[in-house]
Order: C-alpha cells, then sequence, then structure tokens
C-alpha cells in the first residue's frame, strides 16, 4: 500500500477489520470511510465494503486516487459503498503528474484516467462523489477557477469540489517542503462566501459548504490552527496495522489493538482499549469557546 513500508503482515484482514468494526458499531458509530495510502490496492476492497456493510452501517465511504475505480465502481456500489473522493489535484497534465509523482509521458493518460474513475462513480450511483484538491502555493493555487468550470461542465448535483489546506502532518511535516507550498485558504473561501447563494456548516469538523451560481458546491477542509475543526472532529482513525488513532495531527497517543487482537484478546478487552483511546482525544488546536458563525445552518448529514 502506497506510503507503508512495513511487513504486509502488520496490515489487518477482512476479518480483523470486521470485528473491530463490530465493536465500534456498539459503541454508536455509524459511518465508516476506508482511506490509506490508497485502499483501492488491496486486492480484498470489495469484500471489506461488503463485510462492513452487512455489520449495518449507515454509511460507508471510501476516499482514493482512482486506482482500478473505474473497474470496480459497480461492484463496491453493490457491496454497499455510499460516497467516494477521488484525488484531483489538478486538471492541467504537467502538474498532475508533478503532484502525483507521474512519468512527465504518462500525463495525459494519468489525468484522463482519474477523470474516467470519477465519472465511474457517477455512472456506479453513488450518493455523493467529492474531488479532493489539496492547494499548494505556486503549484495549483491558481486552478480553482478552473476545478469549478470543470465540476460545473460535469453536469452532476451531487458532485462537490472540496479544498483541502496542506496539512502540517506526515509527508507534508518537513518545515522547509511546509513553508514552501502551504496555502492558506482563508481569503480563498471569504472570495466563495462572497459569491455563494447558500451556506450550511456541517456537523462534523464544522465544515462550511458553498454552493455558488454555477450550482457547484464547493467546501472547505481548513485543519491548520483550526480550533472549529478540532475541537469538532467525533472521529476515531484506525490506522493500517491495527492502532486507534485519537488525533489526526498526532502520533504519540496510538493505541495497539492489533496484537492483543491476535494474541486472543476478548471483544471485552479490545473494548477497554476503545475507551482508552476515546479518552485520549484532545482537541490539537483549541480555544476556551468555538461558537459557529450567525451566517451558516447547522445541517446533520
Amino acid at each position: 500500500m502506497e506510503g507503508i513500508y512495513e511487513d504486509a503482515k502488520t496490515t489487518m484482514t477482512p476479518e480483523e477489520i470486521e470485528r473491530v468494526m463490530k465493536i465500534l458499531k456498539k459503541y454508536g458509530i455509524n459511518n465508516v470511510k476506508l482511506t490509506g495510502g490508497e485502499p483501492m490496492l488491496r486486492s480484498d476492497i470489495v469484500e471489506i465494503v461488503e463485510r462492513l456493510h452487512n455489520i449495518g452501517f449507515e454509511e460507508i465511504s471510501m476516499t482514493t486516487n482512482g486506482t482500478r475505480f473505474p473497474q470496480l465502481a459497480k461492484r463496491l456500489r453493490d457491496a454497499g459503498l455510499n460516497r467516494v473522493n477521488i484525488s484531483l489535484h489538478s486538471i492541467n497534465a504537467q502538474k498532475f503528474c508533478w503532484i502525483t509523482g507521474a512519468k512527465p509521458t504518462d500525463g495525459e493518460k494519468r489525468l484522463q484516467y482519474t477523470i474516467d474513475a470519477i465519472k465511474a462513480a457517477f455512472d456506479a450511483g453513488m450518493d455523493v462523489v467529492k474531488l479532493n484538491v489539496v492547494v499548494m502555493k505556486g503549484v495549483n493555487e491558481d486552478e480553482i477557477e478552473d476545478m469549478i468550470r470543470f465540476v460545473k461542465n460535469l453536469g452532476y448535483n451531487n458532485c462537490i469540489l472540496q479544498l483541502i489546506e496542506l496539512v502540517h502532518e506526515g509527508d507534508a511535516s518537513d518545515s522547509e517542503f511546509f513553508q514552501k507550498y502551504y496555502y492558506n485558504l482563508g481569503p480563498v473561501e471569504d472570495s466563495i462566501k462572497k459569491r455563494a447563494i447558500k451556506c450550511v456548516t456541517r456537523k462534523l469538523q464544522m465544515r462550511r459548504q458553498y454552493l455558488l451560481p454555477e450550482n457547484v458546491w464547493v467546501e472547505f477542509v481548513r485543519p491548520m490552527r483550526n480550533c472549529d475543526f478540532c475541537m469538532n472532529d467525533s472521529r476515531i482513525r484506525i490506522t493500517h496495522d491495527g492502532k486507534f488513532k485519537p488525533c489526526l495531527m498526532r502520533d504519540d497517543n496510538h493505541v495497539d489493538f492489533l496484537t492483543p487482537m491476535r494474541n486472543g484478546a476478548s471483544d471485552e478487552e479490545l473494548e477497554r482499549l476503545f475507551i482508552k483511546a476515546v479518552y485520549l482525544r484532545e482537541p490539537f488546536w483549541k480555544t476556551k469557546e468555538v461558537q459557529p458563525s450567525d451566517d451558516v445552518i447547522i445541517v446533520h448529514e
């Protein structure tokens, strides 16, 4: 799996994923998102989605770069996948190659494959398709209007353009890289807000969505120094190697459950590890009090 260098034995099996998710379902977790790395590199991804669906989750979604998605979109939808986020950080072939690490000669082909994956998601009947764009200074910040036109021309009402700030974490944690490419989306959001004919705020992480006159929804993901994001993030993340991860921005408070599971731990013991992880939750960016703006409507998804 992309970005994972450990032996494959450290990766959870579909049965182990199913077992831990049954436990989390008991504690009121109703939505699941499969992320990565790249989840579509798993040969058993359809089986994983089907197992999660059979547990009874209200929503199963995925974040992907589109790998194998044109071939598997329908099967994934039939297995229970409801929503998908597809990474499309540029619609310029040369920039797309640089961002994704593809060979320059493969630019047009790789970009078209990703566009085909997006269209396959719609054709398969996904409830919502989001296009993830990590905006980077000096790279693709000049493409935002092009992206809006791209979404408009797709012609689907259930497509959302999601603009994401570069996060000082993971491969972007190097200060030189972050300082070079971080682009503050605050002014962009202010501009979009002035044009919008409707604005709502998702309950999850208090993220704002704006409907433009072009009939295009634009959502902003701004985790950097954002108290709203951290103090309203109710997610619990699970790593590929079986650890509860209470905070996106921290790697020092993981709780390993896969090792105990493989050593014969009971469901009750695994529940205690989950509860421990919940107690370790703490907003990375925080303030004494956070209130939503007056000009937005809180909606439940």
